[in-house]
C-alpha cells in the first residue's frame, strides 16, 4: 500500500503540535516545514517541538525539514499598488484592516512554498493548526475554503483538525494525554495580531475580496515562477 504523507506547517506552536499529533495517529509520515518571513525571530526554538514529536513518535513518522525563507513571497503578496492609494484602498474593501491583510499574505506567501515543496517531496496533503476561535480572518471558514481551491488546483489536499476546537484548555489535555509538556517553543512574528473581537461580517467579505483580486493571481503567478529554483531549508534537522 502506498505510503501516506503529509506536510504539516510547523510553527512550533501548541496547535501546530497537536495538528502534528493528529495526522500521525491518522497513519501519515509527517514532514514538518517551518517559515521565516523576515520579520519574525526565535526560530531555532521551533527545533525544540520538532524533537519532542520524534522522540514520542520516532523518524520513521515524522521529520523536520527546515525553516523555509517566504521573504520574497511575502514581499511580492503584500506589495501591491491599490494599497499606495488610500482613496481606492478605502473605495474598494471599506472594512479591511490592515493586520488582517498582512496576515494573509504572510500565510499566502506558507502556501505558495508549501506547495511548491509538496511538488518536491511528492506529498499531497498539507495540514496546519488553524482555529476559528483565534480570530484570524485567515482561519475562517470561507478563507479557508479559499486555500482548499487553491491547493486543489495542484492535486494538493488541505485539511485542518483543529479548525472547530475552542478551548485551550482542551488542548493542552489532548496534548498532555499523548505524554507532551504543553510549553510552546514557537517563533514570534512582530506583525500578525489577531482582532480583538469576532469580525464582522463586511470584514470578512473584504479579505475574501483582496484575496481573489490581489493575492491570489499573485500565488499562481509565484509558483510558476519558482518552479525551477531549488528549495533549500536553513536550520535543517541532520
Amino acid at each position: 500500500m502506498k505510503e501516506k504523507k503529509a506536510l504539516v506547517l510547523f510553527s512550533g506552536g501548541l496547535d501546530s503540535t497537536l495538528t502534528t499529533c493528529k495526522m500521525i495517529e491518522a497513519d501519515y509520515k509527517v514532514t514538518l516545514v517551518h517559515y521565516d518571513n523576515g520579520c519574525s525571530s526565535g526560530t531555532e526554538n521551533v527545533l525544540v517541538m520538532a524533537q519532542r514529536l520524534i522522540d514520542r513518535y520516532g523518524k520513521k513518522s515524522v521529520d523536520f525539514w527546515g525553516t523555509g525563507m517566504i521573504i520574497g513571497y511575502f514581499k511580492a503578496l503584500s506589495s501591491s499598488e491599490i494599497l499606495s492609494d488610500p482613496a481606492q484602498l478605502v473605495q474598494k474593501y471599506p472594512h479591511l484592516t490592515m493586520q488582517q491583510f498582512t496576515c494573509l499574505a504572510c500565510r499566502s506567501a506558507m502556501y505558495v512554498y508549501s506547495i511548491l515543496l509538496c511538488q518536491k517531496l511528492g506529498i499531497s496533503v498539507v495540514a496546519e493548526g488553524a482555529r476559528k476561535s483565534q480570530l484570524f480572518a485567515l482561519e475562517q471558514e470561507k478563507m479557508i475554503l479559499k486555500y482548499k481551491k487553491l491547493l486543489k488546483k495542484f492535486q494538493i489536499k488541505l485539511v485542518t483538525p483543529l479548525l472547530t476546537l475552542e478551548s485551550d484548555k482542551d488542548r493542552e489535555i489532548e496534548l498532555m494525554i499523548r505524554g507532551i509538556i504543553p510549553k510552546t517553543y514557537e517563533s514570534q512574528c512582530w506583525l500578525g495580531t489577531p482582532m480583538e473581537k469576532i469580525l464582522t461580517s463586511k470584514q470578512e467579505r473584504d479579505v475574501l475580496k483582496i484575496f481573489d483580486d490581489e493575492i491570489k493571481p499573485k500565488c499562481l503567478k509565484l509558483i510558476k515562477m519558482s518552479k525551477k529554483i531549488d528549495l533549500d531549508p536553513r536550520g535543517k534537522m541532520f
